[in-house]
């Protein structure tokens, strides 16, 4: 009977697919793949053989002995392999979180040196670390901290939407030469760079100035917040607390649009028209953009009537050009002299 067994296993075993089952996993570490600026979720699978890193690009598998060094740096895990160096940030709940870097990287190092204990050391620790910073996040939990961050924001943004505009136009002012006149725009406060500018600067002095004041529990406020680990968080008031906590956490976000916005006004600011004998002279606040006309060009100067508030001589100035464009004073400020005496000067010099 033995002898039959014998003589027929071969033939099954050539027969039947082999199936080689995957080995299990020591450990399975949630991480955030940094590339450049960006970051991107992706699960970390620790076991005997090799550490495997799976995202929506793909897998990627790294035997231990090709690991050729593993580093914190900062709130990151910096791993060099022969094919890529690979920076993981570990993460609860899809946001990263500093402190479990230094544990998860002696359990990377334990793990390529073929010492690693499912059940104590490296990964004891690694587990105690998460812990503590459930219960850190407890002891942070202030809801005063949104309120004070969103109303500083508010407050410092009135204000810098009133200010923005004075110090552009102070900054940008120029006295014209004698016997001639400077028109230049005025920058509106409901202007949409002006408001952005203005909100997002305050946001990110708001969020700066929370994290120094509170430290390192603001910051812990905010990953807690964008991991959805309050206790009674109101409904209407999650959206707003979840931008308020990324902005804790990205301040230079804030900073980057306030300061693209200010640059954006910028050619607003120092957009400008010079009028002397020579002829009209239009700046666009770019510095090779402009344009000129001739006094030969004007073909009518017209004043137009506004209230005293506006002018104290109850009336603006308009120049009519040959080729249809026009120039007025009106929501203008006018330097060089009053409306009376451009518009005099402007009558005898067009034809």
């Amino acid at each position: 009977m033995d002898e039959r067994l014998a003589a027929i296993a071969p033939a099954r075993l050539r027969a039947e697919p082999v199936t080689l089952s995957r080995p299990t996993s020591v450990l399975r570490q949630a991480v955030r793949v940094r590339d450049g600026w960006r970051e991107r979720d992706a699960l970390c699978e620790i076991d005997p053989a090799r550490l495997r890193l799976t995202d929506a690009r793909g897998s990627r598998s790294v035997a231990w002995p090709d690991l050729r060094a593993i580093s914190v740096e900062g709130d990151h895990v910096r791993i060099i392999t022969p094919a890529a160096v690979l920076v993981l940030v570990p993460a609860l709940d899809r946001v990263g979180e500093p402190a479990l870097a230094p544990p998860f990287a002696h359990v990377l190092e334990q793990a390529r040196a073929g010492t690693l204990d499912p059940s104590t050391g490296a990964l004891h620790d690694l587990a105690n670390t998460i812990d503590r910073a459930q219960d850190a996040f407890a002891e942070a939990d202030d809801p005063v901290v949104p309120v004070a961050v969103g109303v500083c924001t508010a407050l410092v943004g009135l204000i810098l939407v009133a200010s923005i505009p004075i110090v552009l136009q102070l900054v940008a002012r120029v006295a014209p030469a004698p016997g001639a006149f400077v028109i230049q725009p005025r920058i509106a406060p409901y202007d949409p760079r002006t408001l952005i500018a203005a909100f997002a600067g305050a946001a990110a002095l708001a969020a700066a100035v929370a994290r120094i004041g509170l430290g390192e529990p603001a910051r812990i406020w905010a990953r807690g917040t964008l991991r959805g680990w309050h206790r009674n968080a109101p409904g209407p008031a999650a959206p707003a607390r979840r931008a308020i906590a990324r902005l804790v956490l990205e301040p230079r976000v804030a900073a980057l649009v306030g300061v693209i916005a200010l640059a954006l006004l910028l050619p607003s600011a120092f957009m400008r028209t010079t009028v002397d004998a020579a002829g009209i002279h239009s700046a666009s606040g770019l510095p090779v953009l402009s344009r000129d006309h001739a006094w030969a060009d004007v073909t009518d100067v017209v004043p137009l009537s506004v209230g005293v508030t506006e002018r104290s001589e109850g009336f603006a100035v308009m120049l009519v050009f040959s080729d249809g464009s026009r120039l007025s004073t009106r929501g203008r400020d006018l330097f060089g002299g009053s409306e009376r005496m451009f518009f005099d000067f402007a009558r005898v010099r067009a034809p």
